[in-house]
């Protein structure tokens, strides 16, 4: 009988590297590198009236062990029910011509609005890889101050008639995560610059030397820092391509937010109020310089294709090591405040990645597509009579 040919495998032909594609692979290379640095713990013992978290100058903030909890999610059959448990709930305070207003004519719409804008890193951080312990890096939402703010929002925009405590809080929640997302797509490009140096006998520590430089504002770039600015500008365009479906009330409230946010940036401290430079096609030139801060060789932008990285990887999200629904991301509060929070964004993982929302939307959605058919026709009458 003839023998059947056995292919050899990738282990037999000695292709497979010896270092795989796991984080905690990475993670104990960057360590045995030396290229991180030990940080705080954060799961602390703190004082009972203190909220779930504390802000440090560093950035970082303790958490009670008890007092952060990873957003998780949902199954699809979790989703499912989900939606049928608010398929009558309607979201309330809007009005329908506010609604048309925003999607039309965004800029005048929320020219009325005063928002006290604050920096998504009052509400939110991002604890980098690179510090150890590594069970505790990933995206920390601080529930306290994310409810105090979007009370504020409500007081402020009520009578705009454009948002729902629960809609504006999902918006709030959407621009603060990819603020933060934008710093993992960061540190995950200095850790790619990181291992290719390696491997020419020159491993560097380039996140921790830009963390350092940045903090010390050695960078004389006119919108330092440069990294905040960009991280503001990311949240906007990815709320642009949240409103790229078909006009309803998702894109009508996410044309005012966005427009409101562009409105009050310049009310941010330095890097975050100039994000305007950088929304739309602007992000590609800002990313290059970014790179060139990267490898500290600012002035490299000018002298080597820096913008065709920027363009083909870090704008798009291809250089993030986790995807966003899967990065760690964790709900830090009391339990009352969680509580609290989860009556707003019952779905936080879908909330911060997808904009999803369970509420019933139909009114709004077929009283803005029927403006939008009855404008059209309205121009299309224009155009024949003048003809």
């Amino acid at each position: 009988m003839k023998r059947q040919a056995v292919n050899p495998t990738l282990g037999e032909l000695g292709l497979l590297p010896r270092i795989d594609a796991d984080m905690s692979s990475l993670f104990a290379w960057l360590e045995g590198a030396k290229l991180t640095r030990q940080a705080q713990v954060l799961d602390h013992e703190i004082e009972s009236d203190l909220p779930g978290g504390r802000a440090l100058a560093g950035g970082f903030a303790f958490a009670q062990s008890t007092g952060r909890r990873q957003a998780q999610p949902l199954r699809t059959d979790e989703l499912k029910e989900l939606k049928e448990k608010f398929k009558d709930y309607v979201p309330q305070g809007l009005t329908k011509e506010a609604l048309w207003s925003a999607a039309s004519e965004p800029r005048s719409a929320v020219r009325a609005l005063s928002w006290e804008k604050l920096p998504a890193d009052a509400m939110a951080f991002y604890r980098p890889f690179h510090f150890p312990p590594f069970d505790q890096w990933g995206i920390y939402l601080l529930v306290q101050p994310l409810l105090r703010y979007h009370h504020d929002l409500m007081t402020q925009s009520h009578a705009s008639g454009l948002f729902s405590p629960e809609t504006l809080m999902h918006l709030v929640l959407f621009e603060v995560f990819n603020h933060e997302f934008f710093h993992h797509l960061v540190e995950s490009t200095a850790t790619t610059l990181e291992i290719i140096l390696a491997t020419q006998g020159d491993p560097q520590p380039l996140y921790l030397r830009h963390r350092q430089a940045q903090r010390l504002n050695e960078f004389k770039h006119p919108h330092a820092p440069l990294e905040e600015a960009l991280a503001n500008a990311y949240a906007y365009n990815a709320l642009g391509f949240i409103s790229r479906v078909k006009l309803g009330f998702k894109t009508a409230s996410v044309k005012a937010y966005q427009r409101a946010v562009a409105n009050h940036w310049k009310v941010e401290p330095a890097g975050y109020c100039d994000a305007g430079h950088y929304a739309g096609s602007g992000y590609v030139d800002g990313a290059a310089a970014l790179l060139g801060e990267l490898l500290s060789q600012p002035d490299q932008m000018n002298k080597v294709p820096l913008a065709s990285i920027a363009k083909n990887v870090m704008p798009s999200g291809f250089s993030a090591f986790v995807a966003k629904p899967d990065i760690p991301t964790w709900l830090v509060g009391s339990p009352e405040e969680l509580k609290l929070f989860e009556t707003l964004v019952p779905a936080p993982n879908e909330a911060y990645t997808q904009l999803f929302w369970p509420y019933n939307t139909s009114l709004y959605d077929q009283f803005l597509q029927a403006k939008q058919a009855e404008e059209k026709a309205k121009r299309a009458a224009a155009k024949t009579r003048s003809s």
